[in-house]
């Protein structure tokens, strides 16, 4: 199965980067240096989980550094800058999502000592993943043309349980490059009473109501809709379309449903936003659907000063949200 599962990730991986006609640079794979108890996070909920682990300020870890995309920018096209890049082959572990639910597609341009790289999503099973195969992005660049190919959904933290262990894979790695800690153990154990938290919302939300079905603007919360235990009906709303346009995409998607054999629901009276509401289709969506949440997608620090608690804070918010708007 192991086996199954690396060939299927590389197949998606390859299309998305090298089909694509990435530039990708070599990379070294030099042995790893002096320890100098500096850290970089590719992310931002992993950057709060690694502050979490590495919140005290006597442990080996000295330095936490987050080279991703900054509050407001576009994270599919954000690339860090000559002296981001410079940090980053400067540290002891370059913490990232890794294969599977890429994020950080730039890191495939820069050159990066793979012998550093703590890939989190290396600990999630092959059924985990969201792979969207029945939406085709057609688009046109490099030597290819117009082309399309299926992509896996990047953002695994919106799932507690993912996320847990995404976190717990980079405890153990940092536990390698450190050694034992008790000041890595004590934070480990604080984090490990955050997800507790989270997870008990999502497990009162699913309690309360087993079995639901939505509609997404997108799939790129289908790691959460899935931890719900629910059924997602979901569009690629991406960019601003007119409502003729979405009513069109809407009936397409049913009939979606309808081929892959899923029975209507009743209880379909919930739409969810991937992030801001798509313009054009507001009055569609108030008119269809009872109620309707936006969903942080947490790609980036909500302001230009990173809260380390963020994540968190802002899961929650995702969470109860949801659990009002079904009351």
């Amino acid at each position: 199965m192991h086996r199954w599962k690396c060939l299927i990730l590389a197949s998606v991986y390859l299309l998305t980067c090298f089909g694509c006609g990435a530039d990708k640079k070599s990379v070294t794979d030099d042995a790893p240096e002096t320890v100098r108890g500096r850290v970089a996070v590719t992310n931002y909920p992993l950057f709060c989980m690694a502050s979490s682990i590495c919140r005290d300020e006597s442990g080996p870890v000295k330095e936490l550094i987050y080279v991703g995309p900054p509050n407001g920018a576009d994270a599919h096209s954000w690339m860090p800058s000559t002296s981001q890049i410079r940090d980053l082959q400067n540290v002891d572990l370059i913490v990232c999502n890794g294969h599977g639910a890429v994020f950080a597609n730039w890191m495939d341009k820069v050159t990066i000592n793979q012998s550093k790289l703590c890939e989190t999503t290396e600990g999630i099973k092959l059924s985990e993943f969201v792979i969207v195969k029945d939406y085709q992005l057609v688009h046109s660049h490099g030597p290819e043309g117009e082309h399309s190919h299926s992509w896996i959904v990047s953002q695994s933290w919106l799932s507690p349980k993912i996320a847990r262990k995404q976190a717990t894979l980079m405890f153990k790695r940092l536990v390698t490059v450190y050694g034992e800690s008790h000041q890595l153990d004590n934070g480990f154990a604080e984090l490990q009473k955050q997800f507790d938290q989270l997870e008990a919302a999502a497990e009162k939300i699913q309690s309360d109501h087993p079995d639901h079905v939505v509609t997404s603007s997108t799939p790129d919360i289908q790691y959460l809709t899935r931890n719900l235990g629910w059924t997602d009906h979901y569009l690629q709303w991406t960019e601003p379309r007119s409502a003729a346009q979405g009513e069109k995409e809407i009936a397409d998607m049913r009939a979606r449903i309808a081929n892959e054999g899923s029975k209507p629901s009743q209880t379909e009276s919930l739409f969810l936003w991937s992030g801001a509401p798509v313009e054009g289709v507001t009055a569609i969506v108030d008119a269809q659907w009872p109620a309707n949440v936006t969903i942080d997608l947490i790609d980036s620090p909500g302001s230009d000063d990173i809260d380390p608690n963020g994540y968190f804070e802002r899961m929650a918010s995702n969470l109860d949200r949801i659990g009002s708007s079904l009351e």
